[in-house]
Formats: structure tokens, C-alpha cells, sequence
């Protein structure tokens, strides 16, 4: 069996929601098992979901992405998780990056490298970091 991701989006947008799902249709191998707006539906959907790999933004409508994230990596420390914001401030990279972020992407310049992400995570040794 190949190696493969199981995607959930977590961006309140959705006209990003929809642009990161067409992003998938060239990636076979990446699944989206889920897409939320905020954080406390997306918790729950991914503690009950076999999520490997999240895309974030960091302004939802409930908060801050980054206690969602700081959350999910105390329950799934191995989900590999993508932050992706129009604040992509050096403060903010560093913040994400303590959390547990292993990208962390700016929605204006960054957003074409997401496929290019995810596949080296298909194909890469665990646990390494590719941002």
C-alpha cells in the first residue's frame, strides 16, 4: 500500500476552503477526511477522524488556530500540521513554530507550495520537519 495523507482543512474562508480542496485533485494520495471554520468543530472531527496532515489558518471566527493546534499535537503528536495566514509575521512564525507547526505558509506569496508540501510528506522519513 502507498503512503498516503489524510487531510483536514481548517480555514473559515471559503473560498480558500475550496481553492486548497482543488489543490488536492492533483495529489492522489492526499485525502481530505475533513474541512471546518472553526476550531471547536474541527477538534472533534479530527480526535474522531485518522487525520495525518492539517492545514490551519490562524484568525477563525472562535478563536486562534494556534491553540488548535497546540491541542491536537497533545493528542496526535504525529499529525503534521501546516499553518497558513495572512499574518505571517516573523512573531507569528516563531509562535506557530513553538506550537508544534511544522510549515507555516503566507496565504498571498506561499499558497502554490502547499502541493509540493504535502507530497514530500508522503514521501519523506518520519517526523521530519520540510519547512
Amino acid at each position: 500500500m502507498s503512503p498516503s495523507l489524510n487531510l483536514y482543512i481548517v480555514e473559515d474562508s471559503v473560498l480558500i476552503q475550496n481553492r486548497l480542496v482543488g489543490f488536492m485533485d492533483d495529489l492522489p494520495d492526499v485525502h481530505i477526511v475533513g474541512v471546518a471554520g472553526d476550531i471547536k468543530s474541527a477538534y472533534q472531527a479530527i480526535l474522531g477522524s485518522d487525520t495525518n496532515a492539517m492545514i490551519l489558518d490562524v484568525q477563525l471566527s472562535d478563536g486562534n488556530g494556534l491553540s488548535l493546534l497546540k491541542s491536537v499535537k497533545q493528542k496526535k503528536p504525529d499529525v503534521k500540521i501546516i499553518v497558513l495566514t495572512n499574518h505571517a509575521t516573523d512573531a507569528n512564525r516563531l509562535q506557530a513554530m513553538r506550537a508544534g507547526a511544522d510549515g507555516f505558509l503566507d496565504k498571498s506569496t506561499d499558497f502554490a507550495q502547499i502541493p509540493r508540501i504535502l507530497h514530500n510528506w508522503i514521501h519523506a522519513e518520519p517526523s521530519k520537519n520540510l519547512n
